[in-house]
Parts: C-alpha cells; sequence; structure tokens
C-alpha cells in the first residue's frame, strides 16, 4: 500500500491535484478526515476540506511518474 499526505490550500489547488490524478487509471482514493473518495470523482474531490492534509492512498507503489506529478502538493515530511 501507498499513501501519501497532500495538501490543497484552496478550491483552485484543488482542481489542480484532481486534474493531475486524472491522467493516471490506478485506483486512487483521498480521505480527509473521515471523508473517503474516488480521486477521480469530481463532486467526490470538491467535498473535502481545503486547508486540512488529505491522504492520498493506493494499493500498489507507483511509478516516478507519478510520485514526480503529485510531488508539489506533497506535505513536507
Amino acid at each position: 500500500m501507498f499513501s501519501l499526505s497532500v495538501l490543497a490550500e484552496s478550491k483552485k489547488v484543488l482542481l489542480e491535484l484532481f486534474e493531475t490524478l486524472q491522467k493516471f487509471s490506478q485506483n486512487i482514493l483521498l480521505k480527509c478526515g473521515d471523508i473517503i473518495v474516488d480521486a477521480h470523482s469530481l463532486i467526490g474531490v470538491f467535498s473535502l476540506d481545503t486547508g486540512k492534509p488529505i491522504e492520498l492512498i493506493m494499493e500498489n507503489e507507483p511509478d516516478d511518474s507519478f510520485k514526480q506529478a503529485v510531488a508539489r502538493f506533497a506535505i513536507a515530511a
């Protein structure tokens, strides 16, 4: 399982995250608090709180191109 904490500080950045994840066909979930949504569902993604950490969850380890694409949204460890 792969997990990455990301942050979208505004709806605009949340849309950018959504558009980035649309480029990948893997099953991707986003979890914010008790809410878990499919990352490919625009309505689901927009139901998440901006400004709060979002956990990006995948069943398998993604390739480097995926990691590079989402790196700008990642919360520094």
